[in-house]
């Protein structure tokens, strides 16, 4: 059973890693991409067909600043990350499904879940 669960996601990472993504591409920052904030509206926005296989989404807040970026990424991992600094805060998520970083809360993937589903039942 182990063996089957192991060869699954082996199948899982080696799909994932020969497909690509499409990620939607804008940022509130230009005054004709207001749909790129959050709340998000998919309206106007473009969608990129991305080889890196992982989108982002950052936003940058402080100091009356408020910006929100989405785009393909370069990450290696989904997750979010968060630093502040100098009164500013960043924080990156990325994901790995189609338009994932569309959301409000960018979530982690569904492969990354089964990953870790297979490693429970593997090592228990």
């Amino acid at each position: 059973m182990k063996l089957i669960l192991c060869l699954a996601a082996l199948c899982l990472m080696v799909y994932k890693a020969n497909s690509t993504i499409t990620c939607y591409v804008c940022t509130n920052a230009l005054a004709s991409s207001s749909n790129c904030e959050d709340p998000f509206s998919s309206t106007g926005i473009q969608q990129l067909n991305c080889s890196s296989n992982i989108c982002v989404k950052t936003k940058l807040e402080g100091n009356g600043v408020n910006t929100i970026g989405r785009a393909c990424g370069t990450s290696e991992s989904s997750g979010c990350n968060s630093i502040s600094a100098l009164g500013f805060t960043t924080e990156t998520c990325a994901c790995t499904t189609d338009n994932c970083n569309g959301s409000s809360n960018v979530m982690v993937s569904a492969v990354s879940i089964v990953l870790a589903v297979v490693a429970a039942f593997y090592f228990h």
